[in-house]
C-alpha cells in the first residue's frame, strides 16, 4: 500500500515508516521543525521513507496541498495520514481530491468545529452548557443578555487553549472587541460563546479500531484547568482508579458523544468533561477531538498502560504487529506541567529528588528571558509520576509542585 503522511510531530516520536511496516511505501511531507537538527539523528529518522519533503512554514504554506497532489500523480496514494489536529481538514480535502478513503471533511468538521460538534451533541441529548455561534458583536451581546456572565469566548476551530477569553463583566468586552475587529465586518468572526463554569476537568483518552473502542480511560486534572497555564500556574492530571464509580459515567458520556458524531472507524480520541465545583452542576460534556491529547498525556498513558496510543493506531492500520492493549492499567500515572511566566529564569533544578517521579525534564535553561504562555502545553519543566493509586499519584504531584516552586526563581521583568 502507498501512504502519504502529513506531519508536524517530532519524527523521533512518530516513526511512521516503522509503524506502518516495510511492506508499504510511505511518502512524507513534514514540518521542518519536526526533523532533528543533529545530522545523524536526521538521517536515521528519514531513512525508511520512500520520499521526503521538508517544509519550513508548514502550517501556512498553501503549496503543501499542491505538492501533495503532484506527488499523488506519481505515486498513486491509497491512504493519506494526517494525525495533528491542525492537519485533519487539510488531509480530508486532499483525500477528496485524490479520491481515496479515510476521514471525510464532514467528519473532521464535526470534531474540529466546536459549534458544529456541540450542535450535534445537543441534538443527541448529551449534557452541555449553553452555547452559541458568535459571528458579530450583536451575537455575543445577545448571548450575554440570555445567559449572563461569566462567558467563555473561543475560536470554533482552535486548539491548545489558544485565544480563549473569559468575560466576567461588561468591563471585559472592550478589550475582546479590540482584539477581534472581524466581529464588526460583513464576513464576521468564527467564534463560540458558552457559559463559564468553575469546574473539575476530566479528560478521557482512547483509541478506535475498526469502529470498536479498544481503550478508553479517564483522568482528572483536579482543581487545575488548561487556562491555568496561560495564567502562569501549573496544571496536573492523574489517571483515575479502575474502581472509581465516576470513571464509568465518564466513559459512558464519551461513548455517547462518539456514537452521536460521524466518528472515523480508526482514530485516537481525546474528550473533555466538566463537573461543576458548585455542588449542583453534574457532568457536562465540553468537547472531543479525533487525535491524541497534548501536554504529555500520551506519555502518561504509556506509563499507565505500557503502550503509546498513536503507535497502536498506526500499526493497526496495516496489521503490523500492534501491541496488546491491557484491559486495566498496569499502574496509575500522572503529570504536571510548569509553565513560563514573564521574567528571567534565574534558577531551575536539573534533577528531581522526589520519590515516585519517573521522568523530570526541564525545558528552559537559567538565563532564559520568558514570556507568558500562549498554549496550554507550554512548559519550562514537566514531571511524569507513577503510583499504586490516583491518591498516591496526586500526593507525589503535590510534593513535586512544592519542591519545584521552592527551587525555581523567575525574576520579574523590569
Amino acid at each position: 500500500m502507498r501512504f502519504l503522511v502529513l506531519n508536524r510531530t517530532p519524527l523521533a516520536q512518530r516513526r511512521y515508516d516503522r509503524f506502518l511496516g516495510d511492506a508499504h511505501d510511505v511518502v512524507l511531507i513534514t514540518d521542518a521543525a519536526a526533523v532533528p537538527a543533529d545530522p545523524d539523528e536526521r538521517d536515521a529518522v528519514l531513512a525508511g521513507y520512500a520520499h521526503v519533503e521538508i517544509v519550513k512554514d508548514f502550517h501556512f504554506d498553501a503549496k503543501v496541498e499542491l505538492r501533495a497532489l503532484e506527488l499523488h500523480e506519481k505515486w498513486g496514494f491509497q491512504r493519506l495520514l494526517a494525525v495533528s489536529e491542525f492537519d485533519l481538514l487539510r488531509g480530508a480535502r486532499l483525500r477528496a481530491a485524490m479520491g481515496i478513503p479515510g476521514q471525510s471533511a464532514q467528519s473532521v468538521i464535526a470534531f474540529r468545529d466546536k459549534f458544529a460538534m456541540k450542535s450535534v451533541l445537543a441534538e443527541a441529548g448529551v449534557p452541555l452548557l449553553p452555547f452559541a455561534a458568535v459571528t458579530h458583536t450583536t451575537d455575543l451581546l445577545d448571548f450575554v443578555a440570555a445567559h449572563g456572565y461569566p462567558v467563555v469566548v473561543k475560536p470554533r476551530r482552535g486548539g491548545g487553549s489558544m485565544d480563549i477569553d473569559v468575560l466576567r463583566s461588561p468591563d471585559d468586552l472592550p478589550d475582546l472587541l479590540s482584539r477581534h475587529p472581524e466581529l464588526g465586518t460583513d464576513d464576521g468572526a468564527h467564534l463560540l460563546a458558552e457559559t463559564y463554569l468553575d469546574h473539575e476537568l476530566f479528560h478521557i483518552d482512547g483509541v478506535l479500531r475498526g469502529g470498536e473502542v479498544q481503550l478508553i480511560w479517564p483522568s482528572s486534572q483536579g482543581d487545575t484547568t488548561c487556562l491555568d497555564i496561560r495564567r502562569g500556574r501549573s496544571i496536573r492530571s492523574a489517571m483515575m482508579d479502575p474502581a472509581d464509580p465516576l470513571a464509568e459515567q465518564l466513559r459512558a458520556m464519551t461513548l455517547d458523544a462518539l456514537a452521536a458524531l460521524p466518528s472515523p472507524d480508526d482514530c485516537v480520541f481525546h474528550a473533555e468533561i466538566f463537573r461543576g465545583q458548585d455542588g449542583e452542576t453534574g457532568l457536562v460534556f465540553n468537547e472531543i477531538a479525533a487525535r491524541m491529547g497534548g501536554g504529555l498525556i500520551e506519555e502518561m498513558l504509556e506509563l499507565g498502560f505500557g503502550v503509546r496510543l498513536p503507535e497502536y493506531h498506526l500499526r493497526s492500520l496495516t496489521a503490523n504487529d500492534p501491541p496488546r492493549l491491557p484491559r486495566q492499567p498496569l499502574r496509575m500515572a500522572g503529570l504536571t506541567l510548569f509553565p513560563p511566566r514573564p521574567g528571567t529564569l534565574t534558577e531551575i533544578p536539573e534533577q528531581c529528588p522526589v520519590p515516585g517521579v519517573s521522568v523530570y525534564n526541564r525545558h528552559a535553561q537559567p538565563g532564559t528571558v520568558l514570556a507568558g504562555a500562549l498554549l496550554s502545553t507550554e512548559k519550562i519543566a514537566s514531571v511524569l509520576v507513577t503510583g499504586a493509586s490516583r491518591q498516591e499519584v496526586e500526593r507525589v504531584l503535590a510534593e513535586v509542585h512544592d519542591w519545584f516552586h521552592e527551587n525555581t526563581v523567575i525574576t520579574d521583568p523590569a
